[in-house]
Protein backbone atom coordinates (compact mmCIF):
# COMPACT_ATOMS: atom_id res chain seq x y z
CA UNK A 1 0.00 0.00 0.00
CA UNK A 2 2.87 2.36 0.89
CA UNK A 3 4.54 1.51 -2.42
CA UNK A 4 1.38 2.42 -4.35
CA UNK A 5 1.12 5.72 -2.45
CA UNK A 6 4.77 6.54 -3.21
CA UNK A 7 4.27 5.78 -6.91
CA UNK A 8 1.16 8.00 -7.15
CA UNK A 9 2.97 10.81 -5.35
CA UNK A 10 5.91 10.61 -7.78
CA UNK A 11 3.55 10.81 -10.77
CA UNK A 12 1.74 13.77 -9.23
CA UNK A 13 5.05 15.55 -8.43
CA UNK A 14 6.26 15.03 -12.00
CA UNK A 15 2.97 16.43 -13.40
CA UNK A 16 3.29 19.44 -11.12
CA UNK A 17 6.88 20.07 -12.25
CA UNK A 18 5.87 20.02 -15.92
CA UNK A 19 3.00 22.46 -15.44
CA UNK A 20 5.15 24.84 -13.40
CA UNK A 21 7.83 24.68 -16.09
CA UNK A 22 5.31 25.57 -18.83
CA UNK A 23 4.12 28.63 -16.91
CA UNK A 24 7.69 29.72 -16.21
CA UNK A 25 8.58 29.42 -19.89
CA UNK A 26 5.59 31.55 -20.91
CA UNK A 27 6.77 34.33 -18.62
CA UNK A 28 10.39 34.13 -19.78
CA UNK A 29 9.30 34.47 -23.41
CA UNK A 30 7.54 37.71 -22.56
CA UNK A 31 10.29 39.08 -20.31
CA UNK A 32 13.19 38.17 -22.63
CA UNK A 33 11.82 38.27 -26.16
CA UNK A 34 14.41 37.54 -28.89
CA UNK A 35 15.62 40.79 -30.53
CA UNK A 36 14.72 41.69 -34.09
CA UNK A 37 18.09 42.67 -35.54
CA UNK A 38 16.87 45.10 -38.21
CA UNK A 39 14.62 46.90 -35.77
CA UNK A 40 17.35 47.14 -33.12
CA UNK A 41 19.90 48.51 -35.64
CA UNK A 42 17.41 51.17 -36.70
CA UNK A 43 16.95 52.18 -33.07
CA UNK A 44 20.74 52.52 -32.63
CA UNK A 45 21.02 54.73 -35.70
CA UNK A 46 18.17 56.92 -34.52
CA UNK A 47 19.66 57.27 -31.06
CA UNK A 48 22.86 58.72 -32.49
CA UNK A 49 20.90 61.71 -33.77
CA UNK A 50 18.58 62.09 -30.78
CA UNK A 51 19.12 64.31 -27.81
CA UNK A 52 18.98 62.96 -24.28
CA UNK A 53 15.49 64.38 -23.96
CA UNK A 54 14.32 62.67 -27.12
CA UNK A 55 15.74 59.39 -25.97
CA UNK A 56 13.83 59.65 -22.74
CA UNK A 57 10.61 60.46 -24.52
CA UNK A 58 11.00 57.35 -26.65
CA UNK A 59 11.72 55.07 -23.74
CA UNK A 60 9.12 52.38 -23.21
CA UNK A 61 7.99 52.20 -19.61
CA UNK A 62 8.15 48.74 -18.20
CA UNK A 63 4.75 47.36 -17.44
CA UNK A 64 4.52 46.04 -13.95
CA UNK A 65 3.95 42.35 -13.68
CA UNK A 66 1.56 40.97 -11.14
CA UNK A 67 2.24 37.39 -10.15
CA UNK A 68 0.36 34.97 -8.05
CA UNK A 69 2.45 32.10 -6.80
CA UNK A 70 0.60 28.88 -7.05
CA UNK A 71 1.11 25.19 -6.57
CA UNK A 72 -0.11 22.81 -9.22
CA UNK A 73 0.15 20.11 -6.57
CA UNK A 74 -3.18 21.37 -5.24
CA UNK A 75 -4.98 20.37 -8.44
CA UNK A 76 -5.36 16.70 -7.55
CA UNK A 77 -6.73 17.44 -4.07
CA UNK A 78 -8.58 20.71 -4.59
CA UNK A 79 -9.85 22.84 -7.45
CA UNK A 80 -9.04 26.25 -6.10
CA UNK A 81 -6.29 27.38 -8.41
CA UNK A 82 -6.32 29.86 -11.20
CA UNK A 83 -2.91 31.29 -12.05
CA UNK A 84 -2.60 34.89 -13.17
CA UNK A 85 0.49 35.94 -15.04
CA UNK A 86 0.07 39.49 -16.29
CA UNK A 87 -1.91 41.93 -18.40
CA UNK A 88 -0.71 44.40 -21.01
CA UNK A 89 -2.60 47.66 -20.69
CA UNK A 90 -3.44 49.32 -24.03
CA UNK A 91 -3.30 53.01 -24.80
CA UNK A 92 -6.57 54.87 -24.24
CA UNK A 93 -8.57 55.49 -27.38
CA UNK A 94 -10.86 58.38 -28.20
CA UNK A 95 -13.56 56.25 -29.84
CA UNK A 96 -17.01 55.06 -28.86
CA UNK A 97 -16.49 53.27 -25.57
CA UNK A 98 -19.84 51.67 -24.78
CA UNK A 99 -20.68 48.22 -23.36
CA UNK A 100 -20.07 45.08 -25.44
CA UNK A 101 -21.64 41.65 -25.00
CA UNK A 102 -18.87 39.13 -25.63
CA UNK A 103 -20.75 35.92 -24.82
CA UNK A 104 -24.31 34.68 -24.36
CA UNK A 105 -25.24 31.69 -22.23
CA UNK A 106 -27.49 28.89 -23.46
CA UNK A 107 -30.72 28.19 -21.65
CA UNK A 108 -31.98 24.79 -20.65
CA UNK A 109 -30.35 21.61 -19.39
CA UNK A 110 -26.90 20.90 -20.78
CA UNK A 111 -26.08 17.35 -21.92
CA UNK A 112 -24.18 15.46 -24.61
CA UNK A 113 -26.64 14.50 -27.36
CA UNK A 114 -26.60 12.10 -30.31
CA UNK A 115 -28.73 12.27 -33.45
CA UNK A 116 -28.84 10.03 -36.52
CA UNK A 117 -29.04 10.97 -40.21
CA UNK A 118 -29.83 14.62 -39.50
CA UNK A 119 -32.85 13.81 -37.32
CA UNK A 120 -34.23 16.65 -35.25
CA UNK A 121 -34.74 14.26 -32.36
CA UNK A 122 -31.67 14.12 -30.13
CA UNK A 123 -31.38 11.90 -27.11
CA UNK A 124 -29.15 12.81 -24.16
CA UNK A 125 -26.20 10.61 -23.28
CA UNK A 126 -25.97 9.25 -19.73
CA UNK A 127 -24.57 6.23 -17.94
CA UNK A 128 -27.74 4.29 -18.70
CA UNK A 129 -28.05 5.28 -22.36
CA UNK A 130 -29.00 2.44 -24.68
CA UNK A 131 -26.37 2.01 -27.46
CA UNK A 132 -27.59 3.58 -30.73
CA UNK A 133 -26.31 0.57 -32.70
CA UNK A 134 -25.44 -3.03 -31.93
CA UNK A 135 -21.80 -3.22 -30.84
CA UNK A 136 -21.54 0.44 -29.87
CA UNK A 137 -20.61 1.49 -26.35
CA UNK A 138 -22.15 4.75 -25.18
CA UNK A 139 -21.95 6.29 -21.72
CA UNK A 140 -21.62 9.69 -20.07
CA UNK A 141 -17.90 9.98 -20.91
CA UNK A 142 -17.45 8.38 -24.32
CA UNK A 143 -19.03 6.79 -27.38
CA UNK A 144 -17.14 3.88 -28.96
CA UNK A 145 -18.17 2.74 -32.47
CA UNK A 146 -15.17 0.46 -33.06
CA UNK A 147 -17.21 -2.76 -33.01
CA UNK A 148 -20.44 -1.54 -34.55
CA UNK A 149 -22.26 -4.42 -36.25
CA UNK A 150 -24.02 -2.59 -39.03
CA UNK A 151 -23.68 -2.17 -42.79
CA UNK A 152 -26.11 0.72 -42.85
CA UNK A 153 -24.64 3.97 -44.17
CA UNK A 154 -25.78 5.89 -41.12
CA UNK A 155 -24.44 9.29 -40.12
CA UNK A 156 -24.23 10.30 -36.46
CA UNK A 157 -24.01 13.76 -34.93
CA UNK A 158 -22.65 14.21 -31.43
CA UNK A 159 -22.94 17.58 -29.70
CA UNK A 160 -21.18 18.51 -26.48
CA UNK A 161 -22.78 21.08 -24.17
CA UNK A 162 -21.20 24.02 -22.39
CA UNK A 163 -18.84 22.87 -19.64
CA UNK A 164 -18.34 19.31 -20.92
CA UNK A 165 -15.87 17.52 -23.18
CA UNK A 166 -16.45 14.06 -24.64
CA UNK A 167 -14.47 11.24 -26.22
CA UNK A 168 -15.54 9.53 -29.44
CA UNK A 169 -13.86 6.48 -30.95
CA UNK A 170 -14.75 6.11 -34.62
CA UNK A 171 -15.22 2.79 -36.41
CA UNK A 172 -11.66 2.86 -37.81
CA UNK A 173 -10.16 3.33 -34.32
CA UNK A 174 -9.56 7.07 -34.66
CA UNK A 175 -9.90 8.82 -31.30
CA UNK A 176 -11.58 12.22 -31.10
CA UNK A 177 -11.71 14.28 -27.92
CA UNK A 178 -14.37 16.93 -28.35
CA UNK A 179 -14.08 20.18 -26.45
CA UNK A 180 -17.05 22.00 -24.92
CA UNK A 181 -19.81 23.36 -27.18
CA UNK A 182 -18.74 21.34 -30.23
CA UNK A 183 -20.40 19.24 -32.93
CA UNK A 184 -18.96 16.20 -34.73
CA UNK A 185 -20.67 14.65 -37.78
CA UNK A 186 -19.36 11.27 -38.92
CA UNK A 187 -20.47 8.02 -40.61
CA UNK A 188 -20.93 4.96 -38.43
CA UNK A 189 -18.76 3.07 -40.90
CA UNK A 190 -16.29 4.61 -43.35
CA UNK A 191 -16.85 3.52 -46.95
CA UNK A 192 -15.19 4.59 -50.16
CA UNK A 193 -11.66 5.94 -50.58
CA UNK A 194 -11.78 8.65 -47.88
CA UNK A 195 -12.67 8.98 -44.21
CA UNK A 196 -14.52 12.29 -43.87
CA UNK A 197 -15.85 13.96 -40.73
CA UNK A 198 -17.17 17.47 -40.08
CA UNK A 199 -16.37 19.54 -37.00
CA UNK A 200 -17.84 22.68 -35.51
CA UNK A 201 -16.05 23.84 -32.37
CA UNK A 202 -12.84 22.20 -31.20
CA UNK A 203 -11.47 18.67 -31.09
CA UNK A 204 -8.24 16.74 -30.75
CA UNK A 205 -7.75 13.98 -33.33
CA UNK A 206 -5.56 10.90 -33.00
CA UNK A 207 -6.03 9.37 -36.43
CA UNK A 208 -5.74 5.63 -37.01
CA UNK A 209 -3.23 4.89 -39.75
CA UNK A 210 -4.60 3.83 -43.13
CA UNK A 211 -2.57 5.05 -46.11
CA UNK A 212 -5.23 3.84 -48.52
CA UNK A 213 -7.94 6.02 -46.92
CA UNK A 214 -6.91 9.58 -46.07
CA UNK A 215 -8.69 11.06 -43.04
CA UNK A 216 -10.28 14.47 -43.71
CA UNK A 217 -11.67 16.94 -41.16
CA UNK A 218 -13.92 19.63 -42.61
CA UNK A 219 -14.11 22.63 -40.27
CA UNK A 220 -15.65 25.73 -41.77
CA UNK A 221 -13.58 26.69 -44.81
CA UNK A 222 -10.60 24.57 -43.80
CA UNK A 223 -10.01 20.94 -44.70
CA UNK A 224 -7.32 18.96 -42.90
CA UNK A 225 -6.02 15.79 -44.57
CA UNK A 226 -4.07 13.16 -42.65
CA UNK A 227 -3.21 9.49 -42.94
CA UNK A 228 -2.22 8.74 -39.34
CA UNK A 229 -1.27 11.58 -37.03
CA UNK A 230 -2.30 13.77 -34.09
CA UNK A 231 -3.58 17.33 -34.40
CA UNK A 232 -5.95 19.85 -32.87
CA UNK A 233 -8.66 21.71 -34.79
CA UNK A 234 -10.32 24.83 -33.40
CA UNK A 235 -13.22 26.19 -35.45
CA UNK A 236 -15.74 27.98 -33.25
CA UNK A 237 -18.18 30.41 -34.83
CA UNK A 238 -16.87 33.97 -35.31
CA UNK A 239 -13.32 32.91 -34.44
CA UNK A 240 -10.45 32.42 -36.90
CA UNK A 241 -10.04 28.65 -37.45
CA UNK A 242 -6.79 27.00 -36.36
CA UNK A 243 -5.12 23.68 -37.05
CA UNK A 244 -2.19 22.76 -34.79
CA UNK A 245 -0.04 19.73 -35.62
CA UNK A 246 1.18 17.65 -32.70
CA UNK A 247 2.68 14.67 -34.47
CA UNK A 248 3.11 13.42 -38.06
CA UNK A 249 2.13 15.42 -41.14
CA UNK A 250 -1.05 17.02 -42.43
CA UNK A 251 -2.16 19.05 -45.43
CA UNK A 252 -4.51 21.95 -44.74
CA UNK A 253 -6.36 23.61 -47.61
CA UNK A 254 -9.04 26.24 -48.03
CA UNK A 255 -12.14 24.60 -49.48
CA UNK A 256 -12.93 25.65 -53.04
CA UNK A 257 -9.48 27.18 -53.65
CA UNK A 258 -5.98 26.07 -54.56
CA UNK A 259 -4.58 27.38 -51.27
CA UNK A 260 -2.94 24.73 -49.13
CA UNK A 261 -0.08 24.29 -46.68
CA UNK A 262 1.91 21.34 -45.37
CA UNK A 263 2.29 21.42 -41.60
CA UNK A 264 5.13 19.96 -39.56
CA UNK A 265 4.92 19.11 -35.85
CA UNK A 266 4.91 22.28 -33.76
CA UNK A 267 3.29 24.40 -36.46
CA UNK A 268 -0.10 26.10 -36.38
CA UNK A 269 -2.05 27.48 -39.33
CA UNK A 270 -4.93 29.93 -39.09
CA UNK A 271 -7.22 31.47 -41.70
CA UNK A 272 -7.90 35.22 -41.50
CA UNK A 273 -9.38 37.22 -44.38
CA UNK A 274 -8.56 34.43 -46.85
CA UNK A 275 -4.93 34.44 -45.74
CA UNK A 276 -3.34 31.31 -44.31
CA UNK A 277 -0.79 32.14 -41.63
CA UNK A 278 1.70 29.57 -40.33
CA UNK A 279 3.66 30.01 -37.12
CA UNK A 280 5.84 27.86 -34.91
CA UNK A 281 4.23 27.12 -31.55
CA UNK A 282 4.58 24.95 -28.50
CA UNK A 283 1.69 22.58 -29.31
CA UNK A 284 1.22 21.71 -25.64
CA UNK A 285 -0.25 25.15 -25.04
CA UNK A 286 -2.94 24.46 -27.66
CA UNK A 287 -4.09 21.23 -26.06
CA UNK A 288 -4.07 22.17 -22.37
CA UNK A 289 -7.88 22.10 -22.52
CA UNK A 290 -7.58 18.35 -23.03
CA UNK A 291 -5.71 18.11 -19.72
CA UNK A 292 -8.31 20.16 -17.85
CA UNK A 293 -6.95 23.69 -18.20
CA UNK A 294 -7.72 26.86 -20.10
CA UNK A 295 -4.34 28.34 -21.03
CA UNK A 296 -4.04 31.84 -22.47
CA UNK A 297 -0.65 33.13 -23.60
CA UNK A 298 -0.85 36.80 -24.69
CA UNK A 299 -4.52 36.52 -25.71
CA UNK A 300 -7.02 39.42 -26.12
CA UNK A 301 -9.34 39.86 -23.14
CA UNK A 302 -12.43 39.32 -25.32
CA UNK A 303 -11.15 35.90 -26.45
CA UNK A 304 -10.33 34.90 -22.87
CA UNK A 305 -13.82 35.87 -21.72
CA UNK A 306 -15.45 34.03 -24.63
CA UNK A 307 -13.72 30.79 -23.62
CA UNK A 308 -14.71 31.31 -19.99
CA UNK A 309 -18.32 31.95 -21.02
CA UNK A 310 -18.33 28.86 -23.21
CA UNK A 311 -17.04 26.59 -20.43
CA UNK A 312 -19.12 28.03 -17.57
CA UNK A 313 -22.17 28.90 -19.74
CA UNK A 314 -22.51 32.45 -18.43
CA UNK A 315 -23.36 35.77 -20.07
CA UNK A 316 -20.36 38.11 -20.20
CA UNK A 317 -20.35 41.84 -20.84
CA UNK A 318 -17.49 44.33 -21.03
CA UNK A 319 -18.61 47.78 -19.85
CA UNK A 320 -16.11 49.67 -22.02
CA UNK A 321 -15.17 48.46 -25.48
CA UNK A 322 -11.65 49.87 -25.04
CA UNK A 323 -10.95 47.06 -22.54
CA UNK A 324 -11.18 44.53 -25.38
CA UNK A 325 -7.66 45.51 -26.45
CA UNK A 326 -6.14 44.19 -23.21
CA UNK A 327 -4.04 41.04 -23.59
CA UNK A 328 -3.80 38.49 -20.79
CA UNK A 329 -1.62 35.67 -19.60
CA UNK A 330 -3.98 33.50 -17.65
CA UNK A 331 -4.42 29.86 -16.62
CA UNK A 332 -7.68 28.39 -15.37
CA UNK A 333 -8.29 24.99 -13.87
CA UNK A 334 -11.59 24.02 -15.50
CA UNK A 335 -12.69 22.28 -12.31
CA UNK A 336 -12.60 25.59 -10.44
CA UNK A 337 -15.85 27.34 -9.54
CA UNK A 338 -16.86 30.44 -11.48
CA UNK A 339 -16.55 32.54 -8.30
CA UNK A 340 -12.88 31.56 -8.11
CA UNK A 341 -12.39 32.71 -11.70
CA UNK A 342 -13.92 36.08 -10.85
CA UNK A 343 -11.72 36.45 -7.74
CA UNK A 344 -8.61 35.85 -9.81
CA UNK A 345 -9.68 38.22 -12.58
CA UNK A 346 -9.95 40.85 -9.88
CA UNK A 347 -6.28 40.33 -9.01
CA UNK A 348 -5.37 42.08 -12.25
CA UNK A 349 -4.40 45.69 -11.61
CA UNK A 350 -6.71 47.25 -14.19
CA UNK A 351 -9.73 44.93 -14.27
CA UNK A 352 -12.77 44.55 -12.05
CA UNK A 353 -15.16 41.59 -12.48
CA UNK A 354 -18.50 41.11 -10.75
CA UNK A 355 -21.28 38.55 -11.11
CA UNK A 356 -24.99 39.32 -11.16
CA UNK A 357 -27.19 36.27 -11.59
CA UNK A 358 -25.79 34.39 -14.57
CA UNK A 359 -23.96 37.42 -15.92
CA UNK A 360 -20.36 38.52 -15.46
CA UNK A 361 -19.60 42.21 -15.99
CA UNK A 362 -16.04 43.37 -16.63
CA UNK A 363 -15.13 46.99 -15.96
CA UNK A 364 -12.01 49.07 -15.43
CA UNK A 365 -10.69 49.61 -11.94
CA UNK A 366 -10.68 53.24 -10.78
Amino acid sequence: MDSLFDTNKKVEDRSNELLEFECEQAMLRKAYAPPEMDAEWTKIQQSIHCSEKQRKSNTHHTISIQLRYFSFGAIAATVTLLALLYVLRPQRQSVSNGPVTVFLAQKGKQAVTITANGSHVAYPVSSGTKPPLSGAIVNADKADFTNVESNIAEVKTIITPRGKDYKVILNDGTEVIMNTDSKLIFPVRFTGSKRIVTLEGEAYFKVAKDASKPFIVRSGRLETLAVGTEFNVRAYDKVAPHVTLIEGKVIVNVAGTAKKVYLKPGEDVSLTDDEMKIKNVDPQYYIQWKEGFLYFDDVPLADVLSDLGRWYNVNIEIEKSSLMAYRLHFIVNRNAKIDEVIDNLNDFEYLFARKTGNKIIISEKN
